[in-house]
């Protein structure tokens, strides 16, 4: 046991150096990167018909006018102080403005992954104990047909159906506009109700990862020796699926659960244009027609991280969950 603690203490130690040499490597790629930009940002501050002088105000208040190693320093700086700088558009610190629009898309990603790993899995359970039949090819093919469309087709779809046609759902936003008398039962109603449509959408566009890894998964685990050896044990098919196969197949479902972090850059930002969700993705959106540079590098900045310690965690998970990863 003790050994085995130790070779789990050392390599999550890797892992976390690893990690933050990830961390300022991306941190690093991230100012260059926006800063290796075409043109001036100072007119993208305030625009072109204005006198040289103010421009060379505004260049030395916001620091534009030091030598780009000077400015790498003192971003860094700002960054580990937790600040990420100012926003042009929104006149705000960029870490307030990212932050406040994050939660819109973490309840959004949050609430699709959670029924998209549900649905994908149990429908992954489903075709790869029925291997060749008609309902796996169905569920594969079904799923495989959701995954090639568009997430911002796929939601125009769904928003003319069900919400304009048939006007079962609302056709954008988070809340209903003007509804401030409403109890905290009809606010939380009334949330859920604009997010089924999107979440909706996020469903079916990405449950098809987890339905061919899980099926496939469960396909290699059923041609194992001791599935054999449970088989002449008498044991019922259904037993041996959910007792036996599952919980071995399931291993590589935690590792792709994480990577869905990148959604909120990926896919998340179709489907909150669409639906005119007001997180991430229609943050960059506006960052981007307003040439919001600050803002910009600030998600990605978030966005990545998140990512890396996203992956992180999910190493810890595989250390308990397979001991054989620590060897």
């Amino acid at each position: 046991m003790g050994q085995n603690q130790m070779q789990a203490r050392a390599f999550l130690a890797r892992k976390l150096v690893n990690l933050v040499i990830l961390l300022f490597a991306v941190w690093t790629l991230n100012f260059f990167l926006f800063h290796m930009l075409p043109g001036d940002p100072t007119f993208a501050l305030v625009g072109n018909r204005i006198p040289a002088d103010m421009v060379d105000t505004i260049r030395h208040q916001f620091g534009l006018d030091r030598p780009l190693l000077d400015q790498y320093f003192v971003s860094l700086g700002s960054t580990l102080q937790g600040k990420l700088g100012y926003s042009w558009f929104y006149k705000d610190n960029v870490l307030d403005v990212v932050l406040y629009r994050l939660q819109y898309t973490l309840l959004l990603v949050g609430v699709g992954t959670f029924f998209t790993v549900l649905v994908g899995v149990y429908l992954g359970i489903i075709a790869g104990s029925r291997r060749g039949e008609p309902l796996d090819v169905a569920i594969v093919g079904s799923s495989l047909a959701f995954y090639a469309m568009p997430a911002f087709w796929l939601g125009m779809i769904l928003i003319m159906v069900l919400a304009a046609n048939f006007k079962l759902f609302p056709l954008r936003g988070f809340s209903e506009a003007g509804a401030s008398n409403e109890t905290l039962f009809e606010a939380i109603l009334d949330r859920l109700w604009h997010m089924v449509l999107p979440v909706l959408t996020f469903v079916l566009v990405t449950m098809s990862e987890f339905v061919l890894m899980m099926r496939n998964a469960l396909v290699d685990v059923l041609t194992e020796d001791y599935i054999v050896t449970a088989r002449a044990k008498g044991l019922s098919p259904k037993m041996i699926v959910r007792r036996h196969a599952v919980p071995n197949a399931l291993l590589p479902t935690v590792a792709t659960t994480a990577m869905f972090i990148g959604w909120i850059v990926t896919g998340a930002i179709m489907i909150e244009v669409v639906f005119s969700w007001p997180g991430i993705g229609s943050l960059i959106w506006d960052a981007l027609n307003h040439r919001d540079y600050p803002v910009l590098q600030g998600i990605f900045l978030i966005v990545t991280m998140a990512m890396l310690v996203a992956n992180f965690v999910a190493d810890i998970v595989y250390v308990y969950i397979d001991p054989r990863v620590r060897i």
